[in-house]
Order: structure tokens, then sequence, then C-alpha cells
């Protein structure tokens, strides 16, 4: 049964968000398998750190990438990742994308608390092999951050089974069983 282009076109958009969500759910979860099932093996990440680009610039092979990435996710205390308006273009089996991306970092500067902020455009070259989507090529532009003593209030009565996990014990993983 063939299907109409139109339709066609909007299942690949669709398919093409659903990676750059679990993209975001990878970095907020530290899951490094996530992570790289949004990557073709062969793909790249162009990122520089918007709150330390002195420290950190990748420029290479995506999935090599994911473990540093990970690692450095382990050391924050809390992050948060949200992307929208997603503008895909297609061409047969390639895309091209742009997505907003705003994240909160937690990490800890000489002991004391700061949030980095920080609101940018995540661009995507994406490929089609044996009728899968996945990222080619990702590179991030930050139009702003901010980098500030934590100001938010987490409260301890919180039940943990309420609290966020940055692992995959997170209450979400009994939900999406195939992210």
């Amino acid at each position: 049964m063939d299907i109409h282009p139109k339709l066609q076109m909007l299942l690949d958009k669709q398919e093409i968000t659903e990676i750059m969500y679990k993209f975001a759910r990878a970095l907020d979860r530290v899951d490094g398998a996530l992570m790289k099932s949004t990557y073709w093996e062969d793909a790249i990440e162009e990122h520089q750190d918007p709150i330390f680009p002195e420290l950190f610039f990748y420029n290479d092979n995506a999935w090599k990438f994911v473990e540093p990435a990970m690692e450095g996710f382990r050391q924050l205390k809390a992050t948060q990742h949200r992307v929208s308006n997603p503008l895909i273009e297609l061409d047969g089996d390639t895309a091209t994308a742009e997505c907003y991306v705003w994240a909160y970092h937690l990490h800890n500067e000489n002991g004391i608390d700061k949030e980095g902020i920080l609101g940018g455009r995540h661009h995507f070259r994406f490929e089609r092999r044996n009728g899968e989507w996945r990222i080619k090529h990702r590179s991030t532009v930050f139009d702003w951050n901010q980098n500030q003593d934590a100001t938010a209030i987490w409260s301890d009565k919180y039940d943990d089974k309420y609290r966020g996990k940055r692992d995959r014990s997170d209450d979400s993983y009994n939900y999406l069983k195939t992210c």
C-alpha cells in the first residue's frame, strides 16, 4: 500500500521531531545509550560549551562525544532541556532542521550552587537509512546565557519517587519503554 506523499511527509517530520525530543531526554536522564540511538555511527557533533567556552569545544564523531558528554552531565546536579519550534525541510532521504533549545543546568562553582540557563538553537542534518531517520550532523548556536547564583528552592518533603532522577531509575522509564 502506497502512502500519500503529504502523509509520508508528516510521518517523516514527526519521526524527526521525536528524535530531537529523545536527544534532550538523553541529556537530562544521562542516558548514553539513548543519545547514541539518535545519531548514525558516522555522525558529527559540533558543540561548544556556552558557560565555559574556553574549556570545551568538540567537532568530531558524535558517538565518541557521548561518553564525555555523559561524564560532564554526571557532574551537574540537575538539568532540563526543552526543545521547541522545530522547522524541518525534507529532501528524499535527507532532511535539515532547526529547533529552539532552552536549557537549565544546576552546577557547583567554588562551593556555590550556580544556575546556567541558556537559550539557543540546534541545527541538524538527518539521514534516513533502511527506513530509519537519525542525526547525521548536529551543531548548536547559543543566543544567550545566564550564569548566576542558584535561586531554585527544592523541598526536602518530596517522596523520593516524585523527585526526578538523572538515570534510568527515573519514573519516566516505568512509562516509556522504547526510549
